[in-house]
């Protein structure tokens, strides 16, 4: 059995890349009843913007219910290392989490040995993305116990890794360092591109972008056309978080701006409000950020179809 689908008690080795406010219970539980693993991201299924730590975690009660209502399958959260998240805003939803008897859980940033063997003891099942993959990153975090680590290229829409490393190279070089299985991220939208990571060692697959094109997802529509009809020579990449990460976007003002403000020295421009550009449909309020392969993305498809195209590359 593949070691991925036994490992999250799923039937196909596909896992739903979280998209904070354009995820949904409905997204989710649409991934998860295709055979998947659907996951919440911050502000999954908020109609508005909520602010304060009770009131998120309460929010994200709710979306869990509400997909609970639509899928008896398993489902993840997205949270982050409290070097990424000061605040708190993960702490307490991982509290949450464990009253809600939400044991599976997508970990975004960097490699914090401690708390990812915390909570490991407190049962959790980890799938770890490091936000710049590295083979060193890889080996400690299976020393602190993750069950499954991400390997993220530069292919990858979001928030991109700085480093060059391509998702071929990252699956290739992480699943030689550690006997825990891998999953490849960023430009997974076909099969050919879920072969091609299969054959370098990857067990799995971690799909954005592909599922920002589904039927059931609740980004703008003008959002979906918008990355449908732009050209791949067309992508703006620009440098934020002082060099850390990278955001490529379809080319609107945000994009612009960031550029230009590259150029300027800032390297740290904004990548503007999600919550009024992908999910509401501005698309000059925030990046429309995608994976560099998107234009071999030809239609908007169910869950269940994206979810069987993608498997297919590890039936054996």
């Amino acid at each position: 059995m593949n070691r991925v689908c036994e490992i999250l008690n799923i039937k196909d080795p596909v896992i739903q890349g979280p998209m904070a406010w354009i995820t949904s219970p409905e997204l989710v539980a649409s991934v998860s009843n295709a055979g998947g693993l659907g996951v919440l991201g911050t502000s999954a299924g908020s109609d508005e913007i909520v602010q304060g730590i009770e009131e998120t975690t309460e929010a994200m009660r709710s979306a869990i219910r509400k997909t609970r209502e639509l899928t008896d399958k398993p489902f993840g959260v997205n949270v982050f290392p409290q070097v990424v998240d000061p605040y708190g805003f993960s702490a307490s939803v991982i509290e949450m989490m464990k009253e809600e008897n939400v044991m599976i859980m997508v970990v975004a940033g960097v490699v914090d040995t401690e708390e990812l063997r915390k909570w490991k003891s407190e049962g959790f099942t980890i799938i770890f993305r490091e936000a710049n993959p590295t083979v060193r990153g890889a080996i400690e975090a299976e020393k602190a116990g993750v069950d499954i680590l991400v390997a993220t290229g530069c292919d990858e829409g979001g928030s991109m890794p700085y480093l060059s490393t391509g998702t071929t190279a990252a699956t290739a070089l992480l699943s030689d360092a550690v006997r825990i299985p891998v999953l490849a991220a960023g430009g997974i939208v076909n099969e050919k591109m879920a072969r091609a990571a299969q054959v370098v060692g990857a067990e799995g697959v971690l799909v954005g972008t592909r599922f920002i094109l589904s039927q059931e997802c609740r980004a703008a529509d003008v959002v979906k056309q918008d990355i449908l009809s732009t050209h791949p020579d067309d992508y703006i990449v620009f440098t934020q978080s002082n060099g850390y990460s990278k955001w490529r976007t379809t080319p609107h003002k945000i994009g612009k701006d960031g550029l230009a403000a590259n150029k300027n020295g800032d390297l740290n421009p904004s990548p503007g409000s999600f919550y009024y550009g992908m999910f509401k449909g501005d698309l000059d309020a925030s990046v429309n950020t995608v994976s560099n392969v998107s234009s071999l993305i030809k239609s908007i498809d169910s869950c269940e179809e994206i979810v069987q195209e993608l498997a297919a590359a590890f039936i054996v």
